[in-house]
């Protein structure tokens, strides 16, 4: 063993450590010198390791900043290291979460005789690691807490009784929980389509909250969700003003990972005002600042956006390109649901290359993963670019059902226009079968022998010809 690692795991040992117990239930020493040992002696500090500790105690965030005096927000900071060598350790890639620290450090460093408590037994039974399990599959359930509204309804009315009470922090981190955010209520209505619910809950939130210094990340994420609910509804120069409020406060208080995320989010919204010089400015800017600081969560994003521009001034290949580029990036972060956005992208530009069964067969790559992720959005804008798509190889009733797919997930996220878009094509597209049927049935009145007729696709090339007039690209449907 080097110097450098003895005399930084003694100065540890001699700390008058919180979280202590953590000893109790893992060899703690063993992993911390395997920590600092794969990273060249270089360990944590105090505060890292106490926050680590306390995860290993299956505590989550705001338990920790309570202990610790300091913010939820902090405490991420303070992990960041941490679970950088953790991957280090472990040769894993991908975003690291609390669930899957607590597994790995149990897979290989848990003691062999625990204490017979409760919570260890609970612990030991919530996060062991199966045998069979690879380790670079290791990855925080799909599955939400909550199935419907009615069951997140509690939540909600607990932010509204905290916002009454004038606790906007607190108000903050019950809809939005930064410890276990694949599961919090603001990821569910947020993937659930329910932008209307975000936005009068957060209109709320910041209506009356004049954030103290110690609130400002809070602040920035509220006006961040604010900012992409609007966007998703179409309000467009709303959510950039939103987005410009948290660059400015992002800016004020030196949050490069803000500063980085508002940037993007100013790409996209100027996207889809169809600004793509201010659109390509920001993205880039954005992609730029996110590589410096690893920020792989803004970098995917930023790529995704580049991806969208390109495709929109007909440069599908580099389009498809960045899909890519964006895809495998959201991959490693073990993000299902961004990877279905990059699918359902790379599929609708295949479309728009007349390249239908490739698009085909990502669009219903990504509607699967969107339907599995959760993501109700997604999903109905897979089903539509995929009715597009089957549209143009002339598989009428195959479209139909597509659109009908879309319609009604649309209508439950209560957008309006997007379910418009898909009546409006099922009503021409019914009418055209129709009228062909009866121009077929009229032409081969004559003709005594009917069997192996095939109605659904089997059209005159007038038909064809209307059908590929149709301007349906106009409202195609992109992430």
């Amino acid at each position: 063993m080097s110097e450098s690692i003895k005399t930084m795991l003694n100065f540890a040992t001699n700390l008058n450590e919180e979280f202590s117990e953590v000893s109790q239930w893992y060899d703690w020493q063993q992993f911390r010198l395997d920590l600092l040992a794969g990273n060249s002696g270089d360990g944590l500090s105090p505060q890292e390791e106490r926050c680590l500790r306390a995860i290993a105690l299956d505590l989550d965030r705001r338990q920790i900043a309570k202990k610790l005096t300091i913010q939820p927000r902090t405490v991420s900071d303070y992990l960041r290291k941490p679970y950088e060598l953790i991957k280090i350790l472990f040769a894993i890639e991908g975003k690291m979460t609390e669930r899957k620290a607590r597994r790995l450090i149990l897979s290989k460093y848990k003691k062999s005789t625990l204490s017979s408590s409760t919570s260890v037994q609970k612990f030991k039974a919530d996060y062991e690691i199966d045998k069979y399990e690879s380790l670079e599959d290791i990855s925080p359930t799909n599955e939400y807490a909550w199935q419907t509204l009615d069951e997140v309804q509690p939540y909600i009315d607990n932010f509204h009784k905290l916002c009454e009470a004038k606790d906007y922090t607190e108000a903050f981190y019950t809809i939005f929980d930064t410890d276990d955010y694949e599961n919090c209520v603001y990821k569910f209505l947020s993937s659930h389509g329910c932008l209307n619910i975000v936005i009068y809950i957060y209109e709320r939130l910041i209506e009356y909250w004049v954030p103290r210094k110690g609130e400002k990340w809070e602040f920035i994420t509220t006006l961040a969700c604010l900012g992409d609910a609007h966007d998703r509804m179409g309000n467009h120069e709303i959510a950039i003003g939103h987005y410009e409020n948290c660059l400015k406060i992002a800016k004020e208080i030196d949050d490069i990972d803000n500063i980085a995320g508002s940037l993007v989010n100013l790409g996209l919204a100027y996207f889809s005002l169809e600004n793509y010089e201010k659109a390509l400015s920001y993205s880039r800017l954005g992609l730029e600042i996110a590589r410096e600081i690893g920020n792989k969560e803004f970098e995917a994003h930023a790529l995704n956006n580049l991806g969208l521009i390109y495709s929109d001034l007909e440069e599908y290949q580099l389009a498809i390109d960045y899909y890519h580029f964006s895809l495998e990036v959201k991959s490693k972060l073990n993000d299902p649901q961004g990877a279905a956005g990059s699918l359902i992208n790379i599929g609708n530009t295949y479309r728009q290359l007349e390249k239908y069964e490739q698009a085909i067969s990502y669009l219903q790559r990504g509607i699967e993963a969107a339907h599995h992720s959760h993501h109700n959005q997604f999903e109905a804008n897979g089903w539509f670019n995929l009715a597009l798509a089957l549209e143009s190889l002339h598989h009428y009733s195959d479209a139909i059902s597509a659109y009908e797919e879309a319609f009604n997930l649309y209508q439950q996220m209560e957008m309006i226009e997007n379910a418009k878009d898909c009546r409006k094509a099922i009503t021409q597209m019914s009418k055209v079968i129709k009228n062909d049927i009866g121009d077929f049935m009229e032409n081969s009145c004559n003709t005594d022998n009917f069997d192996n007729v095939d109605l659904k696709n089997d059209f005159d090339a007038e038909t064809s010809d209307k059908l590929d007039n149709e301007v349906y690209d106009d409202f195609d449907h992109k992430e």
